[in-house]
């Protein structure tokens, strides 16, 4: 018989013992002391063992668990966006309602004609349920800015210049009161014309001039950068849009400014 299972075998009569019998005080005190540092590891094993065999037991209700959060939580995610369109379906219904009746809040409200946008390309073109007082040269716009300006009425169709188109030209003003022309060229929205004593940054808004079919202080955009050109005693900077036609909804079409 080997030394090593003489050994096992006494350590394991010595943790019985122990386990099982009531020793007087000091003798019990000495053989704690001696034992624990055999018995301490041993419980803790056996403590770990259980937690895990408990953790192993837990996990595939864990799993369903997780599973059904994750479930709730797309159904959650469904139902928000679903309420989110459903918000902004009856805001445009409402929106439209009140420019058709003439009851928006918006300063345009009674001079103003809902179009809908139906092609985009050189020219965008519009359809709408009224042309009677649609005429060439009315501003196109959605909220408070700018995007377009009517070309011709042939209905069912109309016809819109976008502000980045080569027929653009529109007297402007910037925040500043000083006044200049919107154009296009070299594939850029410019405002030009702009004394060469015109003080400006490149945070400043253009806003559209009055005239007889233009509103005042329809927003354009803002400028962008600067243009010096030491033989023109003008200065140019290029702009950019406060809205395009390509990213814009609920159009109208101002017919009294």
């Amino acid at each position: 018989m080997s030394f090593s299972f003489i050994t096992s075998l006494f350590f394991s009569i010595l943790l019985l013992a122990l386990t099982k019998l009531n020793f007087t005080s000091p003798l019990s005190s000495l053989l704690n002391r001696i034992a624990h540092p055999i018995i301490a590891p041993i419980t803790f094993l056996r403590t770990e063992k259980n937690s895990f065999l408990d953790y192993l037991i837990m996990v595939p209700t864990l799993e369903g668990e997780n599973d059904k959060l994750k479930k709730e939580n797309n159904l959650l995610k469904i139902r928000a966006k679903k309420l989110s369109d459903l918000i902004k379906d009856q805001k445009t219904i409402m929106d439209l309602d009140s420019l058709w009746s003439g009851k928006a809040g918006s300063r345009f409200a009674g001079q103003i004609q809902p179009v809908k946008l139906v092609t985009l390309g050189n020219l965008a073109t519009f359809t709408s349920l009224d042309f009677a007082h649609i005429r060439p040269g009315q501003p196109v716009a959605t909220g408070n800015s700018l995007v377009g300006l009517v070309k011709s009425v042939e209905p069912p169709v109309i016809k819109v210049v976008l502000l980045t188109g080569p027929d653009t030209k529109l007297g402007v003003q910037l925040d500043t009161g000083a006044k200049g022309d919107l154009v296009y060229k070299n594939s850029q929205t410019l405002i030009t014309n702009l004394g060469s004593n015109v003080i400006f940054n490149s945070k400043t808004t253009v806003f559209t001039l009055p005239s007889s079919l233009m509103p005042e202080n329809l927003i354009i955009g803002r400028v962008d950068k600067i243009i010096s050109n030491q033989a023109d005693p003008t200065q140019e900077a290029t702009v950019i849009l406060d809205q395009e036609i390509s990213t814009g909804r609920d159009f109208f079409i101002i017919t009294r400014p």
